[in-house]
């Protein structure tokens, strides 16, 4: 299977595999009120938007390392951060929203959920920015040669 092939196939079967079991994984918290019923269709396009995303970060684990392995930071932990980086971006939300709606206002919960995916989000963020200076650097050091 050539890769773009791949990359579709898993990012829509671990899609849909995490948007049917993610409830099932996750069960509703008793005090979540039920959305009413013409705000339900956005929510649900959101959850499968996010479950999409999930499937695309593990696509992305399968197929993208190579990719970023290959970019020259000067710095080989580097690569490994940016490589954990983008697929901790593209496939938390899935996780995040599942535990919001099973936490339910679970007030001690919610601080925890919060702090491990905002958290983290922000180290990924400072991984981001540190990984472009370094690639622009680099490509100005290569231009300038």
């Amino acid at each position: 299977m050539r890769k773009p092939w791949g990359i579709i196939v898993v990012t829509i079967v671990i899609g849909a595999a995490a948007f049917v079991t993610g409830p099932m994984i996750w069960p509703m918290g008793h005090d979540v009120p039920m959305p009413p019923a013409n705000l339900l269709p956005g929510y649900i396009t959101l959850s499968v938007i996010e479950a999409l995303a999930f499937g695309f970060a593990v696509a992305f684990a399968i197929f993208g390392w190579p990719a970023i392995r290959g970019l020259s930071l000067g710095a080989p932990w580097l690569n490994k951060w940016l490589f954990v980086t983008l697929c901790w971006f593209m496939g938390n939300w899935w996780m995040h929203d599942n535990l919001h709606m099973h936490n339910g206002l679970n007030m001690h919960g919610l601080l925890f959920i919060e702090i491990a995916f905002h958290i983290t989000m922000l180290i990924c963020g400072v991984t981001l920015a540190l990984g472009f200076l370094r690639l622009a650097r680099h490509t100005a050091a290569e231009k300038g040669a």
